[in-house]
């Protein structure tokens, strides 16, 4: 089979055999390239197929997305029901620390599977893994209907987590620097505003840092009402300092990572549901779509601001 494996800050694609052992077979219909792709690849990570963003077809037909993550299902965070803070929920990584989804095939444990609501299409699938994060996040805040937000970052995450929030009946203004940006979002019923400068002072229930860095963190505690709620997407690649304006509005800050999967709560499903409610979501993030053979291609594309990329999918 055909594989994007990492090397040295690029993506070659190979020729692997058909993985063998535990778990299901996956014939890939989809995978999505992610922001931290793009960071790793440029930190030199090297010999594993890429690709945490993906879903295709089982053996008996079915159509399912793969939640990447693993864990132990031993430790103190597995037996609270965070299985996502487990430490080899990182450790078990598929497409980070092992091979994941950018190929042919794939071999998933039975348990990181959620099968597609039927009539969902296939190409749509690698988007499920980004929508379970962002409704991860909004899930910790559970802002009010009628409530107002303020999402900062117009990339995939913070489109997603707009397109979330509308569908709770929030309502939101979006940072949206470039034009492809602000259409997606007025194609998913946001409202963009044009840079962190112009956002309105002390006016948002809730935000939503999608960007997260000091500029964006900043934004988003102006924009806030006093004991506003904060959440914070993703990773810091570079340090942010707090100021006193956090401590005199009293702002509730809050991280999320991952997405929870116990038996009360499961965001990759409601993920999965509302991909198959509101298919025009993957129709205003997928910009750009590439074969798998194209996928040092879709990699640069996904990398070039110009390119005008919101999400890049290739579909095998």
């Amino acid at each position: 089979m055909r594989a994007a494996v990492a090397d040295n800050g690029s993506v070659r694609v190979v020729e692997r055999d058909i993985p063998k052992g535990d778990g299901e077979l996956i014939r890939i219909t989809s995978s999505g390239i992610c922001g931290s792709d793009l960071h790793l690849l440029a930190a030199g990570v090297s010999g594993v197929v890429m690709g945490h963003e993906f879903g295709g077809t089982l053996e008996d037909g079915r159509l399912v997305a793969v939640r990447p993550t693993g864990e132990c299902g031993a430790c103190t965070e597995c037996g609270r029901g965070l299985g996502h803070l487990c430490r080899d929920a990182g450790r078990a990584l598929l497409g980070i620390s092992r091979d994941g989804g950018l190929a042919d095939f794939a071999r998933v444990d039975a348990s990181r599977l959620i099968e597609m609501p039927a009539g969902t299409d296939p190409s749509h699938v690698g988007l499920v893994e980004p929508l379970a994060v962002v409704v991860h996040g909004v899930e910790r805040v559970r802002p009010e209907a009628g409530s107002r937000a303020l999402v900062v970052g117009a990339g995939s995450i913070g489109l997603l987590c707009g397109a979330v929030l509308r569908d709770r009946g929030v309502e939101v203004d979006i940072v949206a620097r470039h034009p492809h940006q602000r259409d997606a979002a007025e194609r998913l019923g946001l409202t963009p505003t044009d840079a962190e400068g112009t956002t309105s002072s002390s006016v948002y229930d809730s935000a939503f840092d999608a960007v997260c860095s000091q500029q964006s963190f900043d934004a988003c505690v102006t924009g806030l009402r006093p004991r506003g709620i904060l959440l914070e997407f993703g990773m810091f690649w570079t340090p942010v300092a707090m100021s006193n304006a956090l401590l005199m509005k009293e702002v509730t800050l809050l991280p999320s990572i991952f997405y929870s999967h116990d038996h009360a709560n499961e965001d990759f499903r409601a993920a999965a549901d509302l991909l198959a409610r509101r298919p025009g979501i993957a129709s205003a993030l997928v910009t750009h779509q590439f074969g798998l053979d194209e996928a040092a291609d879709a990699v640069r594309c996904a990398d070039d601001r110009a390119s005008g990329a919101i999400k890049v999918h290739i579909h095998v």
